[in-house]
């Protein structure tokens, strides 16, 4: 049951602190951002590539933090530049086009085979009575929750957060006025990429994922998923999402019949949230 709980934790925190990026750039850039997991690719496998090279495992870690940022932050580039204007329809499809661009120019650099992936936190445990727990869910749920706490007071608590809300929601009246709307667009999309970097790193360092390309591409289905939770507004309420999906996806994984489906919990979850968040709308359409 342990095992089950921890697994279930590690990988939430994964998709929390992907769904954080998602709903961090929901908030400040416009955008809901559909290429998350393909810029965080490129930092992860430039990791397991120089792990696999036999580079310092930190070192290698922190190269693959910066490549995740250089990505994102050349992604915003392109998003100041030619869709700064844009409505969030059109900026969304950019997202959705530069997802693929990325995959397809990260599956022709680094290929489509498995990789080992380092073990990051192997000789890290910290026992609570007769409990040992491993290091990798410490740190990920550590990760994910000072992400949530620290971009949440970010925004609400300083100049520079409210200048990135008030350019996602007018960005021409934000230039107006004088706002740097491009060069914010450009930070917030850099420190997304280093974020999913570091989240790619520590789930397949800490599960037994299989670090194939494309498999992991499809990691935005749940870190979508739970910022769609989180309204792609709240990053508590996607850090809360992202921990459940995770240890949903772990209690289905746990019982072989169930197994081979439980990629296919995403749609129901997501229905759910969909059916809850409307609901009001429906029961006012009714009483009308």
């Amino acid at each position: 049951m342990f095992d089950i709980l921890a697994s279930g934790l590690v990988m939430g925190a994964a998709y929390a602190s992907l769904g954080i990026c998602v709903t961090l750039l929901s908030r400040m850039g416009g955008v809901v951002n559909f290429s998350q997991s393909a810029t965080g690719l490129f930092g992860c496998y430039t990791t397991l590539v120089l792990t696999g090279t036999g580079t310092a495992i930190w070192l290698a870690v922190l190269a693959g933090i910066l490549v995740g940022a250089i990505t994102g932050a050349l992604s915003g580039v392109v998003m100041a530049r030619w869709f700064g204007n844009a409505d969030i329809r059109t900026r969304s499809s950019v997202a959705i086009a530069l997802m693929i661009g990325f995959l397809s120019l990260g599956s022709r650099i680094f290929g489509d085979k498995p990789r080992d992936a380092p073990g990051l936190f192997a000789g890290l445990h910290i026992s609570i009575g007769n409990v040992n727990i491993a290091g990798g869910l410490v740190v990920s749920l550590l990760v994910s929750i000072l992400l949530a706490v620290a971009l949440d007071l970010f925004i609400t608590r300083t100049h520079s957060g409210t200048r990135l809300q008030a350019f996602a929601e007018n960005p021409l009246t934000a230039e107006l006025i004088g706002i740097p709307s491009g060069a914010l667009t450009v930070l917030v999309w850099m420190i997304a990429g280093a974020i999913s970097s570091l989240a790619l790193i520590i789930i397949i360092s800490s599960t037994a994922r299989n670090a194939n390309y494309m498999s992991l591409s499809l990691l935005i289905i749940p870190a979508l998923c739970a910022s769609l939770i989180g309204g792609f507004s709240n990053f508590y309420w996607t850090l809360l999402g992202g921990l459940l999906l995770g240890l949903l996806e772990s209690a289905v994984l746990s019982a072989p019949s169930l197994a081979p489906f439980a990629q296919v919990i995403y749609l129901p979850a997501v229905m759910l949230v969909l059916c809850w968040t409307k609901r009001k709308e429906t029961w006012d359409a009714q009483r009308a």
